[in-house]
């Protein structure tokens, strides 16, 4: 089979999206240790987007557990950003689509379905926009 490699958007966070409170918690001892959570809004009927990445588990809504895996600059953005797993990062698919389909994730093109229960994601697919 063939597969996709995906980055999500909601991994990659900036500090504004960040709970203060985390900030602070977060040092280079934590790279892939801290769990996480991303918690979700509801940006119309069937898309959610991130509200904030917190280091405690929310009480309702929706949300993703995960890792913050790392965090930096780079020469292309002086503000730090924060990177962290709440997803699968490949997506098996048909034979011979996987490099269309991981163009358009490099270009912001795709969107993933998932099913959410207690901060655990399964990818369900992945369309274009």
């Amino acid at each position: 089979g063939d597969y996709v490699s995906l980055q999500f958007a909601v991994e990659e966070v900036q500090a504004k999206d960040m709970d203060p409170a985390l900030l602070k918690e977060l040092s280079t001892e934590s790279y892939g240790k801290m769990v996480v959570y991303a918690v979700l809004q509801q940006e119309d009927k069937n898309k959610y987007g991130l509200k904030m990445v917190t280091a405690e588990k929310p009480d309702s809504g929706v949300f993703l557990k995960g890792r913050m895996h790392y965090y930096g600059q780079s020469p292309y953005n002086p503000q730090t950003t924060y990177y962290a797993n709440f997803l699968p990062d490949r997506f098996y698919v048909p034979e011979n689509t996987g490099k269309r389909l991981e163009d358009l994730s490099r270009e912001g093109q795709l969107i993933a379905k998932i099913k959410v229960h207690n901060g655990y994601a399964v990818l369900q697919d992945i369309v274009q926009k």
